[in-house]
């Protein structure tokens, strides 16, 4: 029974520190890699290419959906033609594109990675109607 206490000790304990040593290793590795993956380090170009990128691909998407011919109607779509507008502290946006308002709700900051909207609402504003300061207003009845 020594023998086999001593073989233990003597043979697989050295084994099982190199083998621990390998792992926490690689476990930093993996974290690390996570790290970087999870919180990339984007220059203020990067992030406003993925913004632009998201912007038109996620109004692209959603008309693509309720227009009849959309290869043709969206095919020179480009950031410059979207107006937008971000509530400070969120991942929601409000979107305009000609005559279309577009709310949408993405689950990770759009400038720091490529993503799609979670969320979405598109509104189209019928021909004519004013939006202006106080066009809904109440009449009042005398």
């Amino acid at each position: 029974m020594k023998r086999v206490w001593i073989f233990c000790m003597v043979v697989l304990f050295p084994v099982t520190f190199v083998y621990s040593q390998q792992n926490s290793g690689l476990a930093e590795e993996f974290t690390k890699l996570e790290d970087y993956l999870r919180n990339p380090k984007l220059t203020d170009e990067q992030k406003k290419k993925n913004f632009e990128t998201n912007m038109v691909s996620s109004v692209r998407s959603t008309l693509s959906k309720r227009l009849s011919n959309p290869k043709k109607d969206l095919k020179d779509l480009k950031f410059q033609d979207l107006q937008t507008e971000r509530p400070e502290g969120t991942n929601t946006f409000f979107v305009k594109y000609k005559n279309y308002y577009f709310q949408y709700q993405f689950p990770v900051d759009p400038e720091t990675y490529v993503t799609s909207p979670s969320e979405e609402i598109v509104l189209e504003k019928p021909e004519g109607l004013d939006l202006g300061a106080g066009a809904h207003k109440e009449e009042k009845k005398n």
